[in-house]
């Protein structure tokens, strides 16, 4: 059974040695002359900061003096290993934080460097640098080192009560967290991140304008929506969404990134013949919803044809196509959106005050980069957008199209008709004459058939009329 051994040293040192029974100690040990990149020897150097004798000038030995670490203990980093134990997440401490950015102090440094003598292993050895350290501390902290014993003792004894795979994880983040903010060190974090990143600039006119630009519409957007009211709307939002959030409710009918199946992927795709119902539903929340779904756009499309008022969806996709175009398209774009939607006379012309196209045209004919091309029709974007959200889309969530497009997406196997296939199939029900009883409405589309111009080729948005 193999012995533990120590043998003061001159200089004030513990030297180590591991040996068999009644094996001898290598001379090496004896005298301190162990090679610092030493890891499979039978013995090593321990500094353990126990009172030790002083002797200044051949005075008395001073009890309370710890002793100088002569000789490094090298660490075995490679066992510093976190093995998979199938826990989702770890959430690293604040104290370990870069954006805290304090100011590391010497007896924290030295609490630290005692807490590791504690422990005997080799993997928490002490490198030649942490050797200096310890001694350049126990010289400089010598009328508080029981103190920090103290604390270092605590430390040990609150860090043995943790799990072994906890241990590795709080060894790593504080040997990484010491390495790079040991004291007397050159620091990048001795400022906090937040203030490196606020450079002071002197304040322009310029600036000054474009805040109370922004002020002012502030005031002008929403001055009505308070804190309760803003929450209670959060809240709505939130319940709405609530079972179309995939971290919140499963999807159905699996999740492609945890099982192998896609059919998920491909009932979602643009070219689906029959949207889920979902994703249906998901349209009657608001007109985001509904133009930000490609199918969406075309149900929406198909029925602003039947109230011939396809030009407002038209023009604005061509202005989210406008947005997203290359550099060397975007005067051609602009050119043939003015062309078809805004100028006098036009195929399509789109409804918007003289205001708003005063402001659209002036933004074309600019000649300065104040305002870039691209984004020269967005007065008529935000008219013609509100215009569709307050007029055309309750009348779409009311119609017959959107109803029949939601029963197309419930129905079940080989009976699932085509919303396209519904769409087109209702131009052929029979018609119902009109009495003077029957007086004609906007909102009323239970008993009217779709006009003759729904056709195919108006499911395809900006085809024909691009093309012109």
């Amino acid at each position: 059974m193999d012995s533990f051994f120590r043998f003061p040293d001159v200089s004030g040192c513990v030297v180590a040695a591991l040996g068999g029974d009644g094996a001898a100690a290598d001379p090496q040990i004896l005298s301190g002359r162990v090679p610092s990149g030493t890891h499979g020897s039978s013995a090593r150097a321990l500094p353990t900061g126990r009172a030790q004798a002083r002797r200044p000038h051949g005075g008395a030995a001073h009890s309370d003096a710890p002793a100088p670490a002569r000789l490094p203990l090298p660490g075995d980093r490679a066992r510093l290993v976190v093995r998979d134990d199938n826990t989702l997440y770890r959430l690293q401490r604040p104290y370990f934080w870069p954006s805290h950015a304090q100011q590391a102090d010497n007896v924290e440094y030295a609490i630290y460097l005692n807490k590791r003598l504690l422990r005997n292993d080799r993997k928490h050895g002490f490198d030649e640098d942490e050797v200096e350290e310890y001694n350049r501390l126990a010289e400089l902290l010598g009328h508080m080192w029981p103190f920090v014993k103290a604390q270092a003792d605590l430390q040990h004894k609150s860090h043995k009560e943790k799990k072994k795979i906890d241990k590795a994880v709080f060894d790593s983040e504080e040997r990484a967290f010491w390495h790079c903010r040991r004291p007397g060190q050159p620091n990048c974090l001795d400022l906090p991140i937040q203030k490196t990143e606020k450079q002071l600039r002197r304040r322009t006119v310029q600036h000054i304008q474009q805040q109370i630009a922004r002020l002012r519409f502030s005031l002008k957007t929403k001055p009505w929506l308070k804190a309760m009211k803003a929450s209670e709307t959060m809240v709505t939002w939130c319940e709405q969404l609530h079972d179309y959030d995939p971290f919140i409710t499963s999807c159905q009918p699996s999740n492609p990134w945890i099982s192998d199946d896609t059919a998920l992927w491909v009932l979602n795709t643009d070219t689906v013949e029959v949207p889920t119902e979902k994703r249906v539903k998901r349209w009657g929340l608001s007109v985001q919803e509904l133009v930000r779904d490609p199918i969406g756009r075309q149900v929406l499309e198909t029925f602003l044809e039947s109230e011939f008022s396809s030009e407002n969806i038209r023009f604005w996709m061509a202005i989210q196509d406008l947005k997203f175009s290359p550099n060397e398209q975007v005067e051609d774009k602009a050119k043939h959106i003015h062309d078809e939607f805004l100028a006098s006379g036009a195929p399509c012309q789109v409804n918007v005050d003289s205001r708003t196209l005063d402001a659209t045209l002036k933004s074309l004919q600019a000649r300065d980069e104040s305002i870039p091309r691209r984004y020269a029709f967005s007065p008529a974007e935000e008219h013609v957008f509100t215009l569709m959200s307050k007029d055309s889309y309750p009348r779409f969530i009311r119609s017959q199209i959107y109803k029949g497009v939601l029963s197309a997406a419930q129905q079940q196997g080989s009976r699932r008709l085509g919303w396209r296939n519904f769409v087109f199939n209702m131009g052929n029900q029979k018609k119902t004459p009109l009495t003077t009883k029957h007086k004609m409405s906007r909102d009323d589309n239970s008993h009217n058939s779709l006009p003759k111009q729904l056709s195919s080729e108006t499911l395809i948005p900006l085809k024909a009329q691009s093309q012109r």
